[in-house]
């Protein structure tokens, strides 16, 4: 089966070329690899040129990372979907592992993994102690870790695009709820990088909020119509 690959970027010229190139390296690589640059103001875009055909690369004035995502997936071809973020890093037997599982269950949808967490080197080492993880590893039920049928992502629908930061959480809630039948590989599947520009670690009180977004829309969502 293909495997498509979307990843949305912006103002990522400085990890962008890593996270790329640990999806390309794949021990088993996918058939195409979709980049939005979601109208990043820095090389960006430079940096996705040089990878020439090796990944189709456009550019969206900016629109947050829903937006992105939802447009690279509009574009790909593949039977499996996966996705990496911009400043994470995909272990080189990520897809081997995950393709094994969903092929020794026809009834699994979407194939997990662990995470591993790291404070990016280039962040200062007074700041690091900062960033540094509660958890170092520990299963990952994050869109970066997921491969799945796009059979069962058609059926569960697009992101939501007004939760530019929860998106991911608000999505994976509606499709426990319809049934998404789910497992995880037990390895590390995802690197996922800690620096001063995740949002979520240093704009807590709006990652706070749109999280309770999120929840609320779930909530909202299960309750029977009046």
């Amino acid at each position: 089966m293909r495997v498509s690959v979307v990843i949305a970027a912006y103002n990522a010229e400085a990890y962008i070329a890593e996270a790329v190139e640990s999806v390309l390296g794949q021990t088993i690589p996918p058939d195409e690899v979709i980049v939005i640059d979601d109208g990043s103001t820095d090389a960006t875009r430079g940096v996705l040129d040089r990878f020439g055909d090796r990944i189709v690369a456009l550019t969206q004035e900016n629109s947050g990372q829903a937006v992105a995502v939802n447009k690279g997936l509009a574009m790909t071809r593949g039977e499996l979907i996966g996705f990496c973020d911009a400043d994470d890093l995909w272990t080189p037997r990520k897809l081997q592992m995950q393709l094994a599982l969903l092929d020794r269950d026809g009834n699994i949808e979407a194939a997990f993994g662990k995470v591993q967490q790291f404070v990016s080197p280039d962040v200062p080492e007074v700041l690091r102690a900062r960033l540094k993880p509660a958890v170092e590893i520990m299963p990952g039920e994050l869109k970066q870790c997921m491969l799945i049928r796009r059979a069962a992502l058609e059926r569960i629908g697009p992101f939501d695009e007004t939760l530019p930061a929860t998106f991911f959480i608000a999505w994976l809630g509606r499709a426990k709820r319809d049934g998404l039948k789910i497992a995880h590989v037990d390895d590390i599947v995802v690197r996922r990088r800690l620096h001063l520009g995740n949002g979520g670690r240093t704009n807590t009180d709006a990652q706070n909020l749109q999280t309770l977004m999120a929840l609320r829309k779930a909530i909202k969502a299960q309750r029977p119509p009046e």
